[in-house]
């Protein structure tokens, strides 16, 4: 939805301006131009594209799994893949020293936005597979990285559908002593 609330206003606007100028010289008993009604025509068939392609992404809690949706591609992971979820701004994500470098460009205007940041057990093919559906610098090593509206309530229903593992068994041993 950012893109599109970025962008509506003026390519609307740059619309609405070549349709009128065409409009004036028509009326105004000129040659008629077409590369205004070409441009405009243009201008509203992106605005249309942006629209319906913000409206066609989306992540969702599905029955089986957590359904990640692009505009023509659709894909599930199983809750039995997600190992933890957590809240948190991009900035503290990627605050590590590994990640330092990773905040930058596009990426750090969404810097203060909270994610909801999925730990994943798949392997590297379908990770390969998820980041190339959702978008790239989304998936990091085993993370996911999913920037949505309610980045809480996200994290809130799959920590009810992620099921808890039991700790390891060195844990447990060190926990006796």
């Amino acid at each position: 939805m950012e893109l599109w609330r970025r962008t509506r206003l003026i390519v609307i606007y740059m619309a609405v301006v070549f349709l009128v100028v065409e409009g004036i010289t028509v009326y105004g008993h000129h040659q008629f131009d077409p590369s205004y009604l070409v441009v405009s025509v243009v201008l509203l068939l992106m605005a249309a594209a942006i629209y319906l392609r913000q409206r066609t992404h989306y992540v969702e809690m599905g029955g089986d799994g957590l359904i990640l949706r692009s505009s023509f591609k659709r894909m599930a992971i199983p809750y039995e893949s997600l190992r933890q979820s957590r809240c948190q701004t991009l900035r503290q994500y990627f605050d590590a020293p590994s990640r330092r470098e990773l905040l930058k460009g596009s990426l750090s205007r969404f810097a203060g936005l909270q994610a909801c940041i999925v730990r994943v057990d798949l392997d590297p093919a379908e990770l390969l597979q998820v980041g190339r559906l959702v978008g790239r610098r989304t998936v990091l090593e085993q993370d996911l990285i999913l920037v949505v509206q309610n980045a809480a309530a996200l994290d809130r229903g799959l920590q009810l559908r992620i099921r808890k593992r039991p700790p390891a068994p060195a844990a447990r041993a060190a926990r006796r002593k």
